[in-house]
């Protein structure tokens, strides 16, 4: 008897095997992580966790999706994705539907994001640098060098001698924010108005000047956000209630000397390859 009832749990077990098997094989390949594409959206009205769990129910169901990071301190949403079916838009949109207006920033290509994970200096056509996770595009980067007072294309020193003062500027608050976003600091939309509302009061023609010098008063919002992102950061974390400036800028110093020793920054463009030189100062603890 137990000859036969252990000859049965063989056969089902053989038979399990059997299936699974087949199942693997006329199921197809699985997705590959070289063929996911990566978009990095601009999401506006985040406040908290259950904002990030909307997005990523809503994402859940759109086929192609394949991992969704929302960083709420930064407004930023990442997405990889298969491209073959899915796009940006259709996961804007999606995000968008839940509630939280999202537009494209960044885009990589399948080819691009297995550069980005390996590291492949090949993006220097498209990108600048790599600041940890976080690609920052030659476009944008010469949009900033060209805010500068006294850009002078012509003059080959003074032109590099402006991007290296961008890099250092751009590598500062980047390192800035993500600080600021490992201690999970948020300034709600609300504060950014309020301080609008100051701005608006004090300076006349205030509106013409930011569209003038940020394009948009959606740019601005955003960057005065940050700003106050990076000060509140700093108030709480660094300074820890130390109020003479002296004290507050030894205090910076040291905290962000430590900072850019720990980062993980790819620098594709060859004029940003000189040494680094860090000022020390902040315009939030100026």
């Amino acid at each position: 008897m137990n000859k036969i009832f252990n000859r049965r749990y063989l056969f089902l077990g053989f038979l399990v095997g059997i299936i699974g098997v087949m199942t693997w094989l006329f199921s197809g390949p699985a997705p590959s992580q070289a063929n996911l594409a990566l978009a990095e959206f601009q999401v506006q009205q985040l406040t908290c966790g259950s904002c990030v769990s909307k997005i990523e129910n809503a994402l859940h169901d759109l086929d192609g999706v394949n991992s969704v990071d929302v960083n709420i301190t930064r407004n930023l949403s990442k997405v990889a994705y298969d491209p073959s079916k899915t796009n940006s838009q259709a996961i804007a949109r999606a995000i968008t539907t839940a509630g939280y207006p999202a537009f494209v920033l960044t885009e990589l290509s399948a080819e691009e994001y297995a550069s980005v994970r390996t590291q492949e200096s090949q993006l220097g056509d498209k990108y600048v640098a790599r600041i940890g996770e976080r690609l920052i595009s030659r476009a944008n980067f010469e949009q900033r060098v060209n805010q500068y007072p006294a850009s002078d294309s012509s003059n080959p020193g003074r032109a590099n001698q402006l991007w290296q003062k961008a890099w250092q500027d751009l590598l500062q608050r980047e390192l800035l924010l993500t600080a600021a976003e490992n201690n999970n600091v948020v300034v709600q939309a609300g504060e950014v108005e309020l301080r609008l509302n100051g701005l608006r009061q004090r300076h006349s023609g205030f509106e013409a000047l930011i569209k003038q010098r940020y394009g948009s008063m959606d740019a601005f919002s955003e960057q005065l956000r940050e700003d106050m992102v990076i000060s509140r950061n700093l108030e709480e974390h660094v300074f820890q209630g130390a109020e003479k400036p002296g004290l507050r800028k030894l205090q910076f110093q040291n905290w962000y000397a430590g900072l850019l020793k720990q980062a993980d920054v790819v620098i594709f463009e060859p004029r940003l390859k000189e040494p680094a030189q860090s000022s020390g100062g902040c315009a939030c603890c100026s």
